[in-house]
Formats: C-alpha cells, sequence, structure tokens
C-alpha cells in the first residue's frame, strides 16, 4: 500500500513539472483598400454594356439645287436609349470634368462616301446662310453641323449622386479654328467626386449644300471625357 502512495505521488509531481503552453490570439485582423477609380465616357446601352458600332442615322434628304438649311436642314439624335453617353468619375476628377464631341479626323475632316470621291463640310459657317457657301478654309467644301445638347436630357445613374453642379453644353455649331469641338456635359467643382450618369436626346442638324452629289456619307465624330 505504501509503494502505492508512493507512485501515485511521483506521478502526480511528474505532472504538475510540466511548463505551460502559450496559445496563439483566436481572432485576425482583416484588411482592405478600395483604390481611386477613374473617369471614363462610354456610349452604352441600357445595361450599361459597351456599344460595339454606335451610330446617329440622319433624315434621309433627296438631290435638290437648293441649299437643305434651317427647318429643311438633316436632323439627328445623338444619345438614344440604347446608345446612351455615359460618364462615370469614381472620384477621379474631383474638380469636374467635360464631355465634348469634336471630328476624329480633326477640324479638316468632312463627310465623305465610299473613296471620298464625293464630299461636304461640317465645320464651315460661310454664306448669307451659315454653311450653305463655301468658306476660306482649304476643303472647297460647303455644309455645317449644329449639336444642341441642351435639347437632351440628362439623367444620374448611382444611388448618391445628384445633378449638383452638372450642366449640358447648349446649342452650338462646329466652325473651323474656332469651335473645333462641341461640350456636351459639363460637371463643375461643387459636382459629386463619385458620380455617373449619361445623355439621351440631343439634337444634330446639318446643313447640306445645293447640288449636292446623291450617295451615302459618313463623317467619324468622337467623345472625349477630360478632367476639369
Amino acid at each position: 500500500m505504501k509503494k502505492t502512495l508512493l507512485q501515485m505521488l511521483a506521478v502526480v509531481i511528474s505532472v504538475a513539472s510540466i511548463p505551460a503552453i502559450a496559445l496563439a490570439a483566436s481572432n485576425s485582423n482583416f484588411t482592405q483598400t478600395i483604390n481611386t477609380g477613374t473617369l471614363v465616357g462610354d456610349i452604352a446601352d441600357a445595361s450599361r454594356n459597351s456599344v460595339a458600332s454606335p451610330a446617329v442615322a440622319m433624315t434621309t434628304k433627296a438631290f435638290s439645287f437648293s441649299c437643305y438649311a434651317g427647318g429643311t436642314a438633316s436632323t439627328g439624335t445623338l444619345g438614344t436609349n440604347t446608345e446612351r453617353l455615359y460618364v462615370s468619375n469614381g472620384d477621379a476628377a474631383d474638380n469636374g470634368f467635360t464631355l465634348t464631341l469634336a471630328a476624329t479626323g480633326g477640324a479638316t475632316a468632312t463627310w465623305a462616301n465610299t473613296g471620298s470621291t464625293q464630299r461636304f463640310d461640317f465645320n464651315d459657317p460661310t454664306g448669307s446662310t451659315p454653311g450653305c457657301t463655301d468658306g476660306a478654309d482649304t476643303d472647297s467644301q460647303a455644309g455645317q453641323m449644329t449639336v444642341n445638347a441642351s435639347a437632351g436630357t440628362l439623367t444620374t445613374d448611382c444611388t448618391s449622386c445628384t445633378a449638383t453642379g452638372v450642366s449640358l453644353g447648349s446649342s452650338a455649331a462646329f466652325a473651323q479654328g474656332t469651335t473645333d469641338s462641341i461640350t456636351l456635359i459639363n460637371a463643375g467643382a461643387t459636382s459629386n467626386d463619385v458620380w455617373r450618369g449619361y445623355l439621351t436626346g440631343a439634337t444634330v442638324s446639318q446643313t447640306i449644300p445645293a447640288e449636292q452629289a446623291a450617295d451615302s456619307y459618313t463623317l467619324n465624330l468622337t467623345l472625349t471625357t477630360t478632367a476639369q
């Protein structure tokens, strides 16, 4: 019996001599960084998918010995529900931004048929009726395009967005060397730093000079989004 007690005591003493084990903390600190976004312009559909080949179809005109101008000019709509003119500012342009429209080929570009054998201008303001007479530029073509963004509708498209500080451009006509780009949307410093919205319904009017050859014509224009 004494031997058993001594053995038990030895065991107790042996267990008591094991050093304590330090356990790691059971919680973990997660970190998350959200970087500033970008300023982007796009032409997108109602689901915000980019449109691969956006286009504006101007009204068809018949050959005429008179200039098509004013109420008879060819017209079109820039920005439809399926081709919205989007701007997205992900806190990248805190002083605001502009969305502008200009000819892709620059101020010397013209409307042209396939092969460029027939052309007319988009930025010649010459004549008692602007656009009906060729002016002093080098292309020897008459014609002028007017864009009226203020005729359209500006729609904000994010939960925190407001229209504060954001306005549509006024009606303006292209004039080579004077008005080579036209402002569609202007956002000032008071606009939301995080903003997304789009323009629809801007009107386009094109003066067509007299005796313009019957054909199909195209003119490429580019939208540019710029931080203020």
